[in-house]
């Protein structure tokens, strides 16, 4: 893939992040497919953002059990296991954006440490707490939208990292 291409996958990605939270409401099957698009269309800059090992790992180990979630989610696993299984995850969303922001410095180090220890706390505390996704929705759908804007910001003035 091109540099280019791979420039404009934060804002393919920010296309399927809200419309995930809108869809879900109005047509399942639409809402998981857009969950598809956010995770799936990070995948290609994993390993080209910054951050070391553990940070790529983290960003794996996000994106294709969470796609992994919404799949299984269109065929009907159930709350009672999608939702600890989604929970789980984020705390590897949290490592990984931390790490990509630190890495990245700027706006997206301001944006994206506080957003990713949100997403942590939320993981390992969040999911017993009454209208969990509502406080989940209510921090992270603007603040992980106003990350993928400045991600793509970031990658269109600096350029993508060497692979």
């Amino acid at each position: 893939m091109s540099d280019t291409f791979l420039t404009w996958l934060p804002l393919v990605s920010l296309a399927g992040w809200p419309s995930m939270f809108g869809l879900k409401h109005i047509n399942f099957l639409a809402g998981n497919v857009a969950g598809l698009v956010y995770h799936l269309s990070l995948v290609p800059l994993v390993a080209r953002l910054p951050g070391g090992q553990e940070v790529v790992m983290a960003g794996y180990l996000w994106l294709y059990p969470d796609a992994l979630i919404d799949i299984t989610s269109i065929n009907g696993i159930g709350d009672a296991v999608d939702w600890p299984l989604r929970m789980g995850v984020h705390l590897f969303a949290a490592i990984w954006v931390c790490g990509v922001s630190w890495g990245l410095g700027g706006a997206m180090l301001w944006i994206g440490v506080p957003l990713g220890l949100g997403l942590g706390l939320h993981a390992v505390f969040g999911a017993d707490l009454p209208r969990s996704r509502m406080v989940l929705g209510v921090f992270v759908l603007p603040v992980m939208s106003l990350w993928l804007t400045a991600l793509a910001i970031t990658l269109w003035r600096q350029g993508l990292p060497a692979a």
